[in-house]
């Protein structure tokens, strides 16, 4: 069987991060995983769809660092894809960050997703499931500054799961990593659900 991928989708229906973590996966071409989430509609979450106040460009977050699970990884900034769903990284072995929500470290829920595995092998989150509450995450910024994250909870949902939360204006800064996980669905080109990490700055 392919290795599986995840997909993201920005309904919010998780899809996400070829694999993205999406909660209303659009499967890639290839069989990859990725946590893809779907977005919100256009009607009822217009402005959060709309990238956020300016910000500097220092504070673009350019790497991700989970020492528990010997992973450093590069993130790349992206938006939406063509099916509303959060777009995956150009490279199974790098995330993809939301840019049009909050980046990492500012007030509200930034988002990261990446592929659980490719048809070539592992994927950047493979061993995501593996962290643990109070894990260190690290994301590093374009200026080489960093924001420190403690993992805060992990919860599975469905792949067509609609998760508003992730999208809802916070005063509170907290990042949610996004990955795919349960079974392989031949018929969706996606796995069954997706693996949703949240951490609060530390």
């Amino acid at each position: 069987m392919p290795r599986r991928v995840l997909v993201l989708s920005l309904c919010l229906v998780l899809s996400a991060l070829g694999n993205q973590a999406v909660l209303v996966v659009a499967p890639p071409a290839v069989q990859s995983q990725s946590g893809a989430m779907a977005a919100p509609s256009a009607s009822d979450r217009r402005d959060e769809l709309q990238p956020t106040a300016t910000r500097p460009t220092d504070l673009t977050p350019v790497r991700l660092v989970i020492p528990s699970i010997s992973l450093d990884a590069k993130i790349e900034a992206r938006g939406l894809d063509s099916k509303r769903n959060l777009d995956t990284a150009s490279d199974f072995h790098d995330v993809a960050w939301y840019e049009l929500g909050p980046a990492p470290g500012q007030p509200g829920n930034a988002l990261i997703n990446g592929h659980v595995n490719w048809w070539t092998g592992n994927a950047v989150f493979t061993y995501l499931a593996r962290v643990r509450v109070g894990d260190r995450v690290e994301v590093v910024r374009a200026d080489g500054s960093a924001v420190v994250f403690r993992i805060s909870a992990k919860r599975v949902v469905g792949a067509n799961a609609r998760v508003a939360s992730l999208f809802a204006p916070s005063p509170v800064a907290s990042l949610t990593l996004i990955t795919c996980t349960g079974a392989w669905n031949p018929m969706t080109q996606s796995d069954t659900q997706r693996l949703l990490v949240s951490a609060t700055v530390a």
